[in-house]
Order: structure tokens, then C-alpha cells, then sequence
């Protein structure tokens, strides 16, 4: 029989063969995987790990450092006030709207006035995460800040208050969507802007000459080289 230990409490738990319900409703024999200990809650090792790995594929937003350390150690409720904290304060910092707090903050800060009929902005918000030039982007910027308000009074709200069982998956998704949000505040992570990694038009003598390191403009010059032989010889 196989024993597990949860770091948390250590308290040994012992798998012994269950009856198990899966999720279409059958049930069979078989062994209990814990993804939290049914002690103390905590994340078991095997999960940690894995949690973490995934946080190490996912770029979450380097402002979250905190709120992933909690998460990681199963301070769940305690990783989501986190990230809604960090949420607010950058946007009190952009916006410069020290004295608002939560909806009201997040529609203040990103609210904007703009004929409908020319485009023409009347009053551009405190922040905007794209140039507004378009429909699509005002669309977009409308849409942000309706999320940021149900985020406050939502999910902010009910963590700052109350006391919120929900468990790992729904705390990840949370934080995950701060994440989401405070990359699109910077203003440089609009959905509508296509990704790329070296312009076509780059032109190689700019790239050259903003590589500061010599090892990589012996590799380029090289990989220049090659690449004009190449052609030459097809001819």
C-alpha cells in the first residue's frame, strides 16, 4: 500500500483501493490521486511541482512574484488578494487616481468619450491600451474596462470580504487573469497587435549595430557570408 506525505501537516495518508466516481458518472475500483491533501488542503508534492513547471511556461506578469510564492504555498485565498492588490495599485499609479478604489477606479481610469459617428475621441481615458484609432480598438478598450469592473466587484470584492473555499483551479485562473490585465495596461499587449520577432524591413546594419555583444556580431557577419555564398553558387 502506498503512503504519501503531505508537506504541510505531515500527515501520512495511506491509498487504499475506493470505489471512484468519474466525471460521466460511471464508477469503478481503483486508487484516490490527491491533488490536496484531504487533511490540511494543501497542494500535495507531486501537484506543486507541477503547478510550478507550468508557472514556469506560462510568462506570468513579474509584478505576481508574490502572489505565485503564496499560491505555490497553498495560501490560496491569501494569492488572489494579492494579485487584486497588485491590480490596483498599478492602475492608481497610471492613472494617478490615488483616492478611488476597485469598480469605481477601473471606470474612471479607463473610461473615454468619443463621437460614435467620426470616431473622434472627446475625452481620452487616463490610460488606454492601444491608439484607439479604430472601432476595434475602442471596442477593445471598452470591453477592458467592463472586465476590470466585474473583476472588482466581483472577484475582488468577495475575496477582500469574505472568507472563499474555492479551491486551487479556480485561485490559478484568478491570478492568471490579473496577469492578463496588468499586461494590458502597459499599453504594448493589445489582442489586435500582431506578434512578430524581427521586422522584414529590418535592415541587417541596424540589427549590427545594436548588438552589444561581440559574439553576436561574429555570428551574424558569418551567417550573412554563408547566406550570400549560398545564393551566389545557386545561380
Amino acid at each position: 500500500m502506498k503512503i504519501i506525505v503531505c508537506d504541510n501537516c505531515k500527515n501520512k495518508i495511506k491509498l487504499k483501493r475506493t470505489i471512484i466516481q468519474h466525471s460521466d458518472g460511471t464508477y469503478t475500483f481503483g486508487y484516490n490521486d490527491f491533488r490536496f491533501c484531504p487533511c490540511c488542503g494543501a497542494l500535495m508534492p507531486k501537484y506543486k511541482e507541477k503547478l510550478r513547471l507550468f508557472f514556469e511556461l506560462y510568462d506570468l506578469h513579474p509584478d505576481l512574484e508574490r502572489a505565485k510564492s503564496l499560491l505555490l504555498k497553498s495560501e490560496f485565498e491569501a494569492a488572489i488578494r494579492e494579485a487584486a492588490v497588485t491590480l490596483e495599485n498599478s492602475i492608481k499609479e497610471k492613472s494617478g487616481l490615488n483616492n478611488l478604489h476597485g469598480k469605481d477606479l477601473a471606470s474612471k481610469a479607463l473610461r473615454m468619450e468619443y463621437d460614435k459617428a467620426t470616431g473622434k475621441i472627446k475625452t481620452p481615458p487616463l490610460i488606454a491600451i492601444n491608439g484607439l484609432k479604430t472601432e476595434s480598438d475602442r471596442n477593445e478598450q471598452e470591453g477592458f474596462m467592463m472586465m476590470l469592473m466585474g473583476f472588482f466587484q466581483g472577484i475582488r470584492n468577495l475575496v477582500q470580504h469574505n472568507h472563499i473555499p474555492a479551491g486551487v483551479n479556480m485561485q490559478v485562473t484568478q491570478i492568471f487573469e490579473v496577469s492578463y490585465f496588468l499586461y494590458l495596461l502597459e499599453g504594448e499587449h493589445s489582442i489586435l497587435k500582431p506578434a512578430h520577432w524581427v521586422r522584414g524591413s529590418t535592415r541587417w546594419i541596424d540589427i549590427y549595430k545594436n548588438m552589444p555583444r561581440l559574439i553576436d556580431r561574429v555570428y551574424l557577419r558569418i551567417s550573412l557570408r554563408v547566406k550570400w555564398f549560398l545564393r551566389k553558387f545557386q545561380k
